[in-house]
């Protein structure tokens, strides 16, 4: 088939109930064999993992559909609002961190 439908109910969150977010990646539903897709939600105030994609050579986009976070680099943040995207290198170390509303993010990652 040269295509694959799929839709969050196909994928379960990655993350624990407390940790007030629900991550679906959909990679396995749709098959994919480079492309990461996941729908990112969080509850006001919710924070993502710190973390990098240097093992995996793995470059990120984030792309906020609802809502407004706030991105870390270390000692930097770069802010995010709706409608908006930044790609982040893989060797980058970021942690997502949710205002105090609720916001859901399209995460989009592949090998550079």
């Amino acid at each position: 088939m040269p295509y694959q439908k799929a839709t969050i109910a196909d994928a379960e969150s990655a993350l624990p109930d407390e940790a007030r977010a629900k991550m679906f990646r959909m990679k396995d539903a749709l098959d994919t064999e480079e492309v990461a897709f996941t729908l990112f939600t969080m509850e006001p105030n919710a924070e993502g993992m710190e973390h990098d994609h240097l093992d995996s050579g793995q470059e990120e986009v984030y792309y906020v559909v609802e809502g407004g976070v706030d991105v870390e680099f270390g000692d930097a943040t770069v802010s995010l609002d709706e409608r908006e995207a930044i790609r982040i290198d893989p060797e980058e170390t970021r942690q997502i961190r949710n205002r105090d509303n609720y916001s859901e993010l399209v995460l989009v990652g592949a090998p550079r």
